[in-house]
């Protein structure tokens, strides 16, 4: 068995190659028509509110609410639909179109990070395998442009040979349309910064920072602070009054009564919340991090919880066998992804973890590639191949 694997990933064969790529994009393929089949267009569930947005949109030219300014990339895109009188269908292939091309660059963000073509592909092979991330596609939410999204600016930003002013327009761009499809694109930023230093700057890294943190600080105050603040259904108290652990669902039969003196939805909020009821926060800190981390769900059938915790604890194991080589190589790229996921993972620690997993989901590819950095870099790597050019 041993020596299959060795032969497998020692494997460069030009036919080889094209031969798995043609059976994962057979596999790519397959599961959108059943995506399709199974699901139709969905036009309700969270999918309601954004129709109604881009309808409301269109007739006043505004947002009901400020929070919708941070969506604006699939209001919008609805809302052209609605103004053409254009099928929905547009944009779920749109959406699977952009989840193609997330799915070739994760395979080249594999391959930089490798230099490996058998465990790139096997690697996308994974990646695919978890359909309730792709399943998205036919949603008319926003999380198949974000998925996507996240993956192609994570190959844009991994791909840079050097800063100029060129590289950092389009980072600064892709940024803005990051931030406009979802709100929790704001961990881009503090993880892009923490990229560039240790990737452009590595002798003067740690002044960089210093220098830098309390600009830093000061502006992803103000958008935190202007993300919380924006109106609309999000109550930050709610959680904690009602000791929620899976957003919209309450643990306690009776809310505490938490009286706030300043801006519930503000970070002084947040704070006034953590120091005055340290031990509340605790408790609930610890079960949230459990359900993100932990994946199951007692509402979710038992085929579903084995197979997405089997997913995810694999992904950990091989994380953790070879965490003491994370850092061997790729810095830079290590330390981003650990940014958006701790960032993700320190959200829900705050406020509530979501009903489907779908924050965990959004640093789902992140995971994955510190998986392939974790063997890469281990040192008993099988058969590393030669350098290959993407």
């Amino acid at each position: 068995m041993t020596q299959k694997i060795h032969y497998f990933f020692k494997s460069n064969k030009k036919g080889t190659t094209s031969f798995y790529f043609i059976v994962l994009f057979i596999v790519w393929v397959l599961m959108q028509l059943f995506f399709y089949r199974q699901n139709g267009i969905v036009t309700n569930l969270e999918a309601t509110k954004y129709i109604n947005e881009a309808n409301h949109f269109l007739t006043t030219g505004t947002y009901s609410s400020g929070n919708f300014l941070f969506y604006s990339i699939q209001i919008l895109l609805i809302a052209f639909c609605i103004k053409l009188k254009i099928s929905f269908l547009f944009i779920v292939i749109v959406q699977m179109l952009l989840n193609a091309l997330s799915i070739i660059c994760f395979y080249k963000l594999v391959i930089s990070i490798s230099k490996n073509k058998s465990l790139a592909l096997l690697s996308t092979f994974y990646f695919l395998l978890f359909y309730y991330y792709h399943l998205y596609n036919t949603y008319l939410f926003t999380e198949s442009l974000f998925f996507s999204f996240s993956v192609i600016y994570t190959y844009f930003l991994f791909s840079r040979k050097k800063l100029n002013l060129k590289n950092g327009t389009a980072i600064l761009l892709f940024l803005i349309l990051l931030y406009f499809t979802r709100p929790t694109a704001i961990f881009f930023i503090p993880a892009t910064f923490l990229f560039i230093i240790i990737k452009f700057f590595p002798k003067r890294t740690f002044k960089i920072i210093v220098l830098s943190a309390v600009i830093a600080s000061m502006g992803l105050f103000f958008l935190f602070n202007y993300s919380l603040g924006s109106g609309g259904e999000f109550d930050f108290l709610l959680p904690y009054q009602q000791e929620i652990i899976i957003c919209g669902v309450p643990t306690i039969p009776s809310p505490h009564h938490i009286q706030m003196p300043v801006e519930k939805n503000s970070i002084q909020g947040l704070l006034y919340v953590v120091t005055q009821n340290f031990s509340l926060f605790l408790h609930l800190c610890i079960k949230r991090l459990s359900a993100f981390f932990g994946i199951s769900r007692s509402y979710y059938s038992l085929f579903h919880n084995l197979f997405a915790s089997a997913y995810f604890y694999f992904i950990y194991l091989v994380i953790l066998l070879g965490i003491r080589n994370l850092f061997r190589k790729n810095n830079a790229e290590v330390w981003f992804l650990i940014a958006n996921i701790s960032l993700m993972a320190f959200t829900v620690m705050l406020s509530c973890d979501e009903w489907h997993n779908r924050f965990i989901l959004s640093v789902l590819p992140f995971i994955l590639l510190l998986g392939v950095i974790s063997i890469s870099n281990s040192g008993k790597q099988i058969s590393p191949e030669l350098p290959i050019k993407s």
